[in-house]
């Protein structure tokens, strides 16, 4: 398809009428790669609701949709500058242009139909290079697949890693002798009390590990309950909960679209760390997959040791800050430059307050 053809309607995902919806849908269809929770509609309209500056970009030609590019502004100040980034911020674990296979653009004309001066986005699918829409680089990043069930993926890990298989075993032994048996609880509309537990445990753990807390924006927290208020079968937020006995080892808040499950917050109870307490829920969620419908398992980026260890596909996520080419296009980049200054800067300062702080947590008290 010649790019000339195209054209762009921008409008509020809340504006998508029953024909759009089925259209965005029908597509997500026909790209398995790009069928995650985070490029739904339901996702956008979620957005919408709880962030307030959701947008979606819908390309049509004479034969109609062919194509939907949703995205957001992170203040008013960058929505003055059109300067957008991928719905969902950085709890989104999935971005890209929604398309037909045939369609071929490049990352400044796809901007200029959307009327944006750039767009900064993490987790870009890989199969957008199809669409001509390239990564300024790719990240490795892992899947866990068990459409052939739990019984073949274990025996799988067998074969190619019999040390974390033994060693994971002898870790549930120990769990349940010192606790009790292992059960794993699972939830769709996480009650609201396990939902702040699991999130203030997160937030421990980022203070921790001197990790940048994406919930110090009140935002992000509503995003997900509002997630979790409004449950559809391509977009819900599900928990796990591991239990030895009556001590909870482990937690996981994620995000499922049909039988893909996105591993988005896990936290363990750092006392209960010599039991490997992440590896275990892990190894009980994809136990227990099938229960669920749970065919894919997929990590965000990186190569973190479990990835990796559970991990038996590999893809690529990228990232990428595109531009359309325009004088709006170099104040965005200018702006933006700045803003990645400043947080640098108040991330050096917020690490090295995070590590004095532990230092003193530490630290024996006067005349011990």
């Amino acid at each position: 398809m010649r790019e000339d053809k195209l054209r762009a309607e921008v409008m509020r995902p809340s504006a998508l009428g029953r024909s759009e919806l089925a259209a965005w849908r029908q597509l997500l269809d026909e790209m398995p790669a790009f069928r995650r929770a985070f490029l739904t509609p339901s996702f956008a309209l979620v957005c919408e609701k709880a962030l307030g500056r959701a947008y979606v970009a819908v390309l049509h030609d004479g034969s109609g949709i062919r194509g939907f590019l949703p995205f957001q502004f992170r203040s008013a100040w960058h929505q003055r500058l059109r300067l957008a980034e991928l719905i969902g911020g950085n709890l989104s674990q999935g971005a890209g242009l929604i398309a037909g296979v045939d369609l071929r653009t490049d990352p400044a004309s796809l901007l200029r139909l959307a009327g944006l001066a750039s767009l900064q986005l993490s987790h870009l699918i890989e199969d957008s290079v199809r669409f001509g829409l390239e990564a300024d680089r790719w990240e490795p990043a892992w899947l866990t697949a068990i459409e052939e069930g739990p019984d073949a993926f274990f025996a799988g890990l067998l074969s190619r890693n019999r040390g974390l298989v033994r060693d994971t075993e002898r870790q549930q032994r120990r769990a349940e002798k010192s606790y009790g048996n292992l059960v794993l609880e699972s939830a769709d509309r996480v009650p609201p009390d396990q939902l702040a537990d699991l999130i203030d445990r997160k937030r421990r753990q980022y203070r921790r590990t001197a990790a940048q807390d994406p919930f110090d924006d009140p935002s992000r927290l509503r995003l997900i309950e509002a997630l979790n208020e409004t449950p559809a079968t391509e977009c819900r937020v599900v928990a796990a909960r591991l239990r030895a006995g009556s001590q909870v080892l482990a937690q996981h808040l994620g995000l499922q679209c049909h039988d893909l499950l996105s591993w988005w917050f896990p936290v363990y109870d750092p006392s209960m760390q010599g039991l490997s307490p992440g590896r275990l829920l892990l190894w009980e969620v994809i136990r227990h997959a099938p229960e669920h419908g749970v065919k894919l398992i997929e990590y965000g980026e990186g190569e973190a040791q479990y990835k990796q260890q559970f991990g038996n596909r590999a893809i690529r996520l990228g990232r990428a800050f595109w531009h359309a080419g325009t004088v709006r296009s170099l104040a965005a980049r200018l702006w933006q430059s700045a803003e990645w200054r400043s947080q640098r800067w108040g991330r050096r300062t917020h690490n090295l307050l995070a590590a004095l702080g532990a230092l003193v947590e530490r630290r024996p008290p006067l005349g011990r």
